[in-house]
């Protein structure tokens, strides 16, 4: 009889353990698995809702997923499926992008048939709007390769690879409203040498005062450098394009690695991108500075400066805003980072052996 209630009360006391061990809060820095997936953006608006986008294989297409988190990414939704696309592009930098405007969440998606779509988030009620066209061409965007920015207002552009003049150029388009419509497609560069880069993914970012700048790739005399354009009346007019540091990348192929860009209060740019196996930090017109070996590396801008992530032997390397201190917070890929609303805090997505990863890391 002992040995039976004995049981008995550890068969009651299981459950409610269990119970309270689910209540318990998770360590400030500990990771969230998100589960299945590859390729996730994440955005997090004036007021910390983190949103992620990512893409998932199913089969003989590609689903695109959602999810948002208001506790800082302690939790998250549950996913949301926002499309299927046969081809959607899903790896080396091609993926879903997402920002956030002040009234919208915007999430672009290009697929290898050569089109790119966008999606609104009403972020007031959660309602998504219909995809809509971004090109005004067919079949001209097959590389998949796109990045996105959101200006003042519910201003949002985007830059992609674009073949509509016989070889893949530097695209733009404007949208006024937080995706729902475009502007006409605009040339913003054009290869002097039969295109630019072929499969680098192009970054684009504003800067608070309106001023836009954009980064890619180019393919210039044997050399695939790093050029930087901006324009300050919302891509109407680009500046000349200038090279980024004083090496060259002597290459005869595409790298896939198309780095990335943000600006400071003051508009100072600052970029990030990969020559060879090395990973360089460099302003416009300024010698470029290695950060070490890598590639795919991203920039966040903080109050305390740039933070800086990249992918090195399989393990996501951060680099402190001073620059003070660069250590690995766990093995991983395709690092991406976005700052909380208490700027104090910046959130790291990544992907680790097919799952997609959320970690946060004090600055």
């Amino acid at each position: 009889m002992n040995i039976f209630l004995a049981k008995l009360g550890l068969l009651i006391a299981l459950p409610i353990f269990l119970a309270f061990q689910a209540d318990l809060p998770r360590p400030a820095d500990a990771e969230y698995n998100l589960g299945t997936g590859s390729q996730p953006e994440i955005a997090i608006d004036e007021n910390g809702t983190v949103r992620i986008v990512y893409g998932v294989k199913n089969g003989d297409h590609k689903d695109l997923y959602f999810v948002s988190s208001n506790d800082g990414g302690k939790s998250f939704s549950k996913p949301d499926l926002l499309g299927n696309f046969s081809k959607m592009g899903l790896g080396m930098g091609r993926g879903p992008q997402i920002v956030t405007t002040a009234e919208y969440t915007v999430v672009t998606v290009g697929d290898h048939n050569g089109d790119l779509f966008s999606m609104r988030l009403t972020n007031a009620d959660n309602q998504w709007s219909a995809p809509v066209k971004v090109t005004d061409t067919d079949s001209t965007a097959k590389e998949a390769l796109s990045g996105l920015s959101a200006g003042k207002g519910n201003d949002v552009y985007t830059v992609w690879l674009d073949s509509r003049l016989g070889n893949n150029n530097l695209y733009g388009s404007l949208s006024r409203d937080g995706g729902l419509t475009w502007e006409k497609n605009q040339l913003i560069y054009q290869g002097e040498q039969k295109g630019i880069c072929d499969c680098c993914k192009p970054t684009v970012s504003f800067d608070q005062s309106g001023s836009m700048h954009v980064m890619f790739r180019n393919k210039l005399d044997g050399a695939r450098n790093m050029y930087l354009i901006s324009s300050k009346d919302n891509g109407k007019h680009f500046s000349t394009a200038q090279k980024l540091g004083t090496g060259d990348f002597m290459i005869d192929g595409c790298p896939m690695d198309g780095g990335d860009l943000a600006a400071d209060e003051n508009g100072k740019v600052t970029t990030v991108w990969r020559r060879q196996l090395e990973v360089y930090i460099a302003e416009p017109e300024k010698p470029e500075i290695k950060l070490g070996a890598g590639r795919t590396p991203v920039i966040l801008q903080t109050g305390k400066g740039p933070a800086i992530a990249w992918q090195k032997d399989g393990a996501i390397q951060f680099r402190s805003p001073n620059g003070q201190k660069t250590v690995s917070i766990g093995n991983g890929q395709y690092p991406k980072l976005a700052l909380m609303a208490d700027k104090k805090t910046s959130l790291c997505v990544f992907e680790r052996d097919g799952q997609i990863l959320v970690k946060p890391i004090v600055l």
